[in-house]
C-alpha cells in the first residue's frame, strides 16, 4: 500500500494544477469581458429647480445608452418609483414622445423619446411634500457601465409675508454692560437672509454677530435669527441708528428692513482747546476751554497740577505765563453717573537762557607743582527752554560741546590765554563769553588801543594785566622812555582778584618829542614772580585816521590816471611801430622806480649837486625810452650807495632818517616793508633792545591792527 500510495501522489498534484489553472483562464475572461464594456452617459442632467406652489415643473434627462438600458428616476435617494403606465402618445417634429404616470405618484410624470433618448420629469401641481433631491440614473448592463445625473433639488418657493423683526435691551444701555441686538425674519421657505446696520455700517459679518435658522411649527416654515452683541457700549453706539434688512433671493427677489435708535450712558469726554499762537512766550496770557459730553450730561472742573480748581466754574480760563509755571500741567475733569474722565496738557513756554552754574572768570592752573589740586573740568548749566547747546571755542575754533570743558589737557603755558563759550538757544541771541586759563608765574598781558577816542586828540590805551598772586607794579614805555603822569598824561590802574586794567591817557603832539618820528609803546608788569611786557609797535601819532586815508586815496587815483595815460600812450607807439616794420627794444617799466628817483631827489636836495639831481634834458630822454632792465640798481643797493655818499655829511642819521620816512610815505601811499610793522593783539613780539623782560601773547579778542604813518 505504501508503494501505490506513492504513485498516487503525483498523479493528484498534476490533477489540482489543471483545475487551478483552468478556473484562473475563466476569472480571466470574466474580467477582461467586463472592463471590455462601454460607458453609458448622461448627456444632458437635470439643475435645481425653485418653483411656487401649483406650478408644474420638469427635469430633464438626455442619455446615450444601449438598446438594452433603463432609465430610472430617485426621489431622496428611492430609485424605485414604482410601475407607470401609459397616459398618451405625442407626436412631435422630432418623433413620438410618449407619456406615463407613476401609479404610486400620480402627479410624477416620464416623458419618453426614444429616438432622442429624452427621459424628463415632470411633476404637476407641485407642493411641500414634493420638495427633495432627484436624481437621473441609466442601469447597468452586461455590455455597458451604469451612469448618473448629478443630485438636484427641487425647492418649493414661500416668500415671506411681513417685515423682519428688531428686538433691542431696554434703554438705556449703560457702558460697560453688554448687551444683544436681535433680528427675526418673517417665516419663509427657503429662510431669508437677514443683514444688520450700524449708521448704514454693516455689522453683522463681525464675530459678535450670530446667525441661526429655526422652523416655525405653526406655518411649517422657516426663519433666519440674528443676534448681535455690543460687547461694551460707548459713546460710538449712542443714538446709533440699528437697521435690519431682510433679503430674499428665490423667485422675484425683495428685501424689507425695519430700524431703531440706541441710546448709551457712557463715561464723559473731555477735552481742552487753545487759541493761542504758538510756542507759548513769558510775560503773555494764555486761554484755554474745556470741552466735556457725555449722557448723562457730565459736569467740569479744573486742576493744576494735581491740585483742585473747583472755584473756576468757567469754562475758559486765562493763565499768565512766566517762567515759575513752564512745564506745569493744566487740566479738565468731567465727572457723570457712569464715571470720571481727566484731560490735561503740559504748559511749554519759551523763555530765555539764564546761568545756573556759569564759567568763572579767571582759572589758575599750576604745570610746576604735580601735587596741586588744579582743577579738572569747568561747567557751564543753563536754564533756558528749548534747550540751550554750549560750545567751547580758542581763537575761533571749537574745541569741544557740552556743558563740560576738559582741563586735563592743558598743561603748558602756551595754551594759557583768553578762551570762550557759546550758548546758543533757538529763537534767542547767542550768549558768548570769555574766561582766562592762566599758568602760574609771571603777568601775563594784553594791550591795545580804545577806539572810543580816535577822532579826538586825545588817546586812550589799556594794559590789561593777569596775575594769580598780587600785581607789584604797573609802568608804561614809550620809545623805551618811561612814561609819567607828569607827562601830559593820564595813567589810571585798577585791579580786582585776578587781574588789573592799566589806562594811558595822552596826546601824541605834546607827548612825542617829535612829530614823525617812530613809536614804540610798551605796558610794563611785576608780581612775586618776575616782570613781563607787552608791547604796541609804531603808534600812528595823527589825531584822526580819517586824514590817513585822504592822501592814500589821492595817491592812488593819481596813480591809475597816470598809468591809464601811459598806458594808451604806449598802444597807439605800438601801433606806429608796428606800420613801420620798425624793430626796437621793448619799454620796462622798474617797480621800485618811483620810490628810487624820490629818494635820489633827497639825496640831491641834502648835498646840493643839482647837477646829479637835474641830468641834461637829453640825458633824461634817454633813461625814459631806453631804459634798459640790466643796468637798474635794486632799492637796497641804491638805498646802501646813498648812506654811503652821505657818510661824510654833517648829519648822516638825520639824513638817514628823513630818507626812511621819505620811503614810508611814498609808493603809493602804502608802508615799504623795511620801515612798516603791523601789530596784531594776537601776537606782540619781543623789543631786540630790551633783554630784562620776557614777552607774552596779545588778546584774542582784539584783532584791531595799528600802522603808523609819518
Amino acid at each position: 500500500m505504501t508503494g501505490t500510495y506513492r504513485l498516487q501522489l503525483p498523479l493528484l498534484i498534476i490533477i489540482a494544477y489543471v483545475i487551478f489553472s483552468s478556473q484562473t483562464a475563466i476569472v480571466n475572461a470574466v474580467e477582461y469581458a467586463i472592463d471590455s464594456r462601454i460607458n453609458q452617459k448622461i448627456l444632458i442632467g437635470p439643475q435645481h429647480i425653485n418653483a411656487y406652489p401649483g406650478e408644474t415643473i420638469q427635469f430633464p434627462c438626455i442619455v446615450s445608452k444601449q438598446l438594452n438600458a433603463i432609465v430610472t428616476w430617485c426621489w431622496n435617494d428611492f430609485c424605485t418609483l414604482g410601475k407607470t403606465q401609459l397616459l398618451r402618445h405625442e407626436t412631435t417634429p422630432h418623433g413620438v414622445v410618449r407619456i406615463y404616470q407613476y401609479t404610486a405618484y400620480p402627479r410624477f410624470q416620464l416623458s419618453i423619446n426614444e429616438r432622442l433618448n429624452h427621459y424628463n420629469l415632470s411633476i404637476v401641481h407641485v407642493s411641500n411634500k414634493d420638495e427633495g433631491i432627484f436624481q437621473c440614473q441609466v442601469q447597468r448592463t452586461m455590455d455597458a457601465h451604469e451612469a448618473r445625473s448629478e443630485r438636484v433639488r427641487l425647492t418649493i418657493i414661500t416668500p415671506p409675508n411681513g417685515q423682519p423683526t428688531l428686538i433691542l435691551p431696554d434703554m438705556p444701555l449703560k457702558q460697560g454692560q453688554s448687551a444683544n441686538v436681535t433680528c427675526l425674519s418673517t417665516p419663509s421657505k427657503p429662510a431669508s437672509k437677514l443683514v444688520l446696520y450700524k449708521n448704514e455700517q454693516m455689522i453683522s459679518r463681525e464675530p459678535s454677530a450670530k446667525v441661526t435658522y429655526e422652523l416655525d411649527m405653526k406655518t411649517k416654515k422657516n426663519l433666519t435669527k440674528l443676534v448681535y452683541t455690543i460687547d461694551d457700549p460707548d459713546s460710538t453706539w449712542d443714538f446709533a441708528l440699528i437697521r435690519c434688512e431682510q433679503i430674499y433671493e428665490y423667485g422675484n427677489s425683495f428685501s424689507k428692513d425695519v430700524s431703531k435708535r440706541i441710546q448709551v450712558h457712557y463715561k464723559p469726554k473731555a477735552r481742552i482747546e487753545s487759541q493761542n499762537r504758538y510756542p507759548l512766550t513769558i510775560n503773555s496770557t494764555a486761554t484755554f476751554r474745556c470741552i466735556v459730553s457725555g449722557n448723562p450730561e457730565p459736569q467740569f472742573s479744573w486742576f493744576a497740577n494735581s491740585m483742585d480748581l473747583s472755584a473756576l466754574s468757567s469754562s475758559v480760563i486765562s493763565i499768565p505765563l512766566s517762567r515759575q509755571v513752564h512745564n506745569h500741567t493744566i487740566g479738565c475733569s468731567a465727572t457723570n453717573s457712569i464715571g470720571t474722565t481727566n484731560t490735561s496738557i503740559r504748559l511749554l513756554i519759551r523763555y530765555a537762557p539764564s546761568f545756573i552754574v556759569q564759567p568763572p572768570k579767571f582759572v589758575a592752573l599750576d604745570s610746576n607743582d604735580k601735587q596741586s589740586q588744579n582743577p579738572t573740568a569747568i561747567r557751564c548749566i543753563v536754564d533756558s527752554f528749548p534747550r540751550a547747546r554750549i560750545s567751547w571755542h580758542r581763537f575761533g575754533e571749537k574745541l569741544a560741546e557740552g556743558s563740560t570743558f576738559n582741563l586735563t589737557n592743558i598743561t603748558t603755558r602756551e595754551q594759557q590765554g583768553f578762551y570762550s563759550y557759546r550758548v546758543e538757544t533757538d529763537g534767542f541771541e547767542t550768549i558768548t563769553d570769555d574766561f582766562m586759563i592762566y599758568f602760574k608765574g609771571k603777568p601775563l598781558i594784553y594791550i591795545h588801543e580804545s577806539k572810543q577816542y580816535r577822532t579826538t586828540q586825545t588817546r586812550e590805551f589799556e594794559c590789561q594785566v593777569y596775575s594769580s598772586s598780587p600785581v607789584l607794579k604797573i609802568s608804561w614805555r614809550l620809545n623805551d622812555h618811561s612814561i609819567e603822569s607828569t607827562d601830559k598824561s593820564l595813567i589810571s590802574t585798577t585791579c580786582d582778584d585776578y587781574s588789573c586794567t592799566s589806562k594811558l591817557l595822552y596826546n601824541p603832539r605834546q607827548s612825542l618829542s617829535t612829530a614823525n618820528s617812530l613809536s614804540r609803546l610798551s605796558c610794563i608788569a611785576e608780581n612775586e614772580y618776575g616782570i613781563e611786557q607787552s608791547r604796541l609797535y609804531q603808534v600812528d601819532s595823527l589825531d584822526n585816521s580819517s586824514m590817513i586815508l585822504i592822501p592814500v586815496v589821492c595817491s592812488v587815483f593819481l596813480l591809475t590816471v597816470i598809468l591809464s595815460i601811459g598806458a594808451v600812450y604806449c598802444g597807439c607807439r605800438s601801433k606806429q611801430r608796428k606800420k613801420r616794420s620798425m624793430k626796437k627794444l621793448p619799454i620796462v617799466y622798474d617797480a621800485h622806480y618811483s620810490i628810487n628817483e624820490l629818494i635820489k631827489d633827497a639825496a640831491c636836495l641834502q648835498t646840493s649837486e643839482l647837477r646829479t639831481c637835474y641830468p641834461s634834458t637829453k640825458d633824461h630822454d634817454e633813461l625814459s625810452l631806453k631804459v634798459d632792465q640790466t643796468k637798474l640798481e635794486s632799492t637796497d643797493r641804491l638805498l646802501a650807495s646813498l648812506f654811503s655818499n652821505t657818510a661824510n655829511n654833517h648829519h648822516p642819521k638825520k639824513l638817514m632818517d628823513n630818507l626812511s620816512n621819505e620811503s614810508s610815505i611814498n609808493s603809493s601811499g602804502f608802508h615799504s616793508k623795511s620801515t612798516t610793522t603791523t601789530f596784531n593783539n594776537e601776537y606782540s613780539p619781543r623789543l631786540a633792545e630790551i633783554t630784562d623782560y620776557t614777552f607774552s601773547g596779545m588778546s584774542p579778542l582784539y584783532t584791531t591792527q595799528y600802522q603808523m604813518n609819518v
